[in-house]
């Protein structure tokens, strides 16, 4: 089910794709992950994850220091009197105290805050939403890491090897390496490099697997850490048809429910700013676009902010090429992401908060699980 941008289940897109879309969009808010009877939040400034004094675990952030002895019972409990005592909180109070020298502190926290997260990575079947109304201010900010940092650490302590291979293109499908703005400024690791200069222009996974030197199972890791960041993909043009297991009905439910949603947020944005909004959304559609499959490449926008998909006639809808139904619903978002984003861009965040509780109910759509 699909209600609103950045929803769904980690096991159509999951974390690390999840969190480099975050990254890639400098999205502040919160990001809610919920398996079973768990669930974990994880807060975001500007696409890069943060703890502040508010949204801060102290339980097991004090349960880490004692673990890692760094403090002991008789501190904590010192250090949970004196805050109390002094109405501050128990972070505060270890510095008040000079429990420990604030640079370690600080480490101390870093290290916590990036173990917290890493499990979740091997977490394949569990539903999230971002909600870009839970924001943190700038000021309240303890520490920031960067995301794609968080990404890579993540990939190489995963144990859940079903998650990578899930997502390993099969062996007939080409794969090939493009320019990417995320890690222009980023050393890769020498066995990144390595699987890069052999992958080349474009390469078959199955010859990729044969020629790699590091072994099918790394290779894979290798190809889903690719994937993740941008790094390299899949060659589309090169890909076998796919059975579109859908029906015209849903489909037209689909489309007809992405629309609604593109023309509430044109006709909020024309409100505030006048005819100029058409000429800002189409600005938006166009950058946009290099995230997109090539099948939804020669998408425009109507005059009254309808994102048109393909020529096709809205009465006999299809999937524009050979495209599968997961990417698409994933490029919808994306888009609807995008143009939020100009909201938040163009008028401010308490416009785009605004805008985001309303599409949660402005046109909803639901589709069977299809095997891709």
């Amino acid at each position: 089910m699909e209600k609103v941008w950045l929803n769904g289940n980690l096991s159509d897109s999951p974390l690390p794709h999840l969190l480099y879309r975050v990254w890639n969009y400098k999205r502040t808010g919160r990001l809610e992950i919920k398996k079973d009877t768990t669930s974990k939040k994880i807060d975001f400034f500007e696409g890069n994850i943060i703890a502040s004094a508010s949204s801060l675990d102290k339980t097991n952030f004090f349960t880490f220091l004692q673990k890692e002895k760094h403090l002991h019972s008789s501190s904590m409990k010192k250090c949970e009197k004196f805050a109390k005592v002094n109405k501050i909180s128990q972070f505060k109070a270890i510095t008040e105290l000079d429990m420990l020298p604030l640079f370690e502190l600080w480490e101390f926290l870093k290290r916590f805050l990036i173990d917290d997260l890493l499990p979740l990575f091997d977490w394949d079947d569990a539903n999230y939403f971002f909600d870009p109304a839970q924001e943190t201010h700038k000021s309240e900010i303890l520490i920031s890491v960067p995301t794609l940092k968080i990404i890579r650490k993540g990939i190489y302590q995963m144990k859940n090897q079903k998650i990578i291979n899930s997502h390993t293109p099969s062996s007939d499908k080409y794969i090939h390496a493009y320019a990417n703005k995320s890690f222009l400024n980023t050393d890769l690791k020498p066995n990144e490099l390595y699987l890069l200069n052999i992958i080349g222009d474009k390469i078959k996974i199955g010859e990729l697997c044969n020629l790699s030197e590091i072994g099918k199972k790394e290779t894979n890791r290798l190809i889903y850490l690719f994937q993740s960041l941008r790094i390299a993909g899949l060659l589309h043009k090169n890909t076998v048809p796919v059975t579109k297991e859908i029906s015209k009905f849903e489909l037209y439910s689909i489309l007809e429910s992405f629309h609604k949603k593109c023309v509430y947020i044109y006709k909020y944005i024309s409100k505030e700013i006048g005819p100029v909004a058409l000429s800002v959304l189409e600005k938006c559609l166009e950058d946009t676009k290099p995230h997109l499959p090539p099948q939804l490449q020669n998408i425009s926008i109507s005059q009254g902010g309808e994102v048109n998909i393909s020529s096709t006639p809205s009465t006999n809808p299809s999937l524009p090429g050979e495209i599968k139904l997961d990417e698409f619903l994933a490029a919808l978002n994306e888009i609807l992401v995008s143009e939020l984003l100009t909201v938040k861009k163009t008028l401010g965040d308490e416009h785009e908060s605004k805008v985001a509780k309303t599409l949660k109910n402005t046109g909803q759509w639901n589709t069977k699980k299809t095997k891709s």
